[in-house]
């Protein structure tokens, strides 16, 4: 059973930190990751450079996450460096990869066969793409050229590189890494409830929610404004939990609900409906 489920991102890019992207990437991660039972301990972003993304990673390992996610810096430009900085920061030698150079091959193979005039010519920066870190397994990339790696950098962490365009990024996560993701996080689920409440005062709620938290913290319990559908804006306490066995999470978030059921109405709340996602 995996008992370390910690996961931390690392978002490389220039563009994210001047504003011409916006990095959805690390949210939908951190949705998916977390639906899986993971424990989201960290999300960083980056600019291309080699001493930040050094440090970083450095950084990382040492708190031993399970997993540690970059996105960016895979494709054939110059300023695509994140395996180069990968191969700096642990001195491992880039070494071009048989079995990536083939994926790049058959990817620009297909582009030329339905795009009449494209070359399929491996020149040298479509051929950067597979020139990997000594170690790194190469990770199919079904919607784009620049293969995804896995790197297990010690007996503790295992670090993933995967494309920054979203819908590469999405499709790697869903096939092709699966096999990593069975190994190093597991399979394991989350659970999280929304209790919504007919009035709205945080402050009048908040000790209950404090004496809750300390009886049940396998749960997270939070209150925050939500704008629902149909109800419009309400106040609404959170609970939700993760981990490795779904039956075990469920039980431990609907014991959380029943006491704060019995607070809040002792408080003079009434339920209007619990939420399941």
């Amino acid at each position: 059973m995996t008992t370390n489920r910690n996961v931390e991102i690392l978002a490389i890019g220039n563009e994210l930190l001047v504003g011409q992207v916006l990095d959805t990437n690390s949210h939908w991660l951190i949705r998916n990751l977390t639906n899986l039972g993971a424990q989201m301990r960290r999300v960083l972003m980056l600019r291309d450079e080699y001493d930040e993304i050094e440090h970083a990673l450095l950084d990382a390992v040492r708190r031993r996450p399970r997993l540690i996610i970059t996105t960016g810096g895979l494709g054939p430009t110059d300023d695509d460096l994140t395996l180069r900085a990968l191969g700096r920061t642990f001195n491992l030698p880039l070494v071009l990869n048989d079995e990536a150079l083939e994926m790049v091959r058959k990817r620009y193979q297909y582009i030329a066969s339905i795009r009449p005039g494209y070359s399929a010519e491996l020149n040298e920066s479509r051929i950067k793409m597979a020139i990997l870190p000594r170690g790194a397994q190469p990770i199919g990339n079904p919607n784009g050229a620049a293969p995804a790696i896995a790197l297990d950098v010690n007996e503790h962490t295992t670090i993933v590189c995967l494309p920054g365009v979203p819908s590469e990024m999405k499709e790697i996560f869903g096939d092709t890494l699966q096999p990593v993701l069975a190994r190093t996080v597991g399979s394991g689920g989350y659970v999280e409830r929304t209790i919504v409440l007919d009035r709205g005062d945080e402050s009048r709620i908040a000790g209950h929610l404090q004496a809750l938290q300390a009886e049940h913290p396998k749960v997270y319990v939070k209150s925050r404004g939500q704008n629902l559908p149909d109800l419009g804006l309400r106040l609404t306490v959170v609970l939700s939990s993760g981990g490795n066995d779904l039956i075990e999470v469920r039980e431990y978030v609907a014991q959380a609900e029943r006491g704060a059921f019995v607070g809040l109405e002792a408080l003079g709340y009434s339920i209007i409906k619990v939420i399941e996602s």
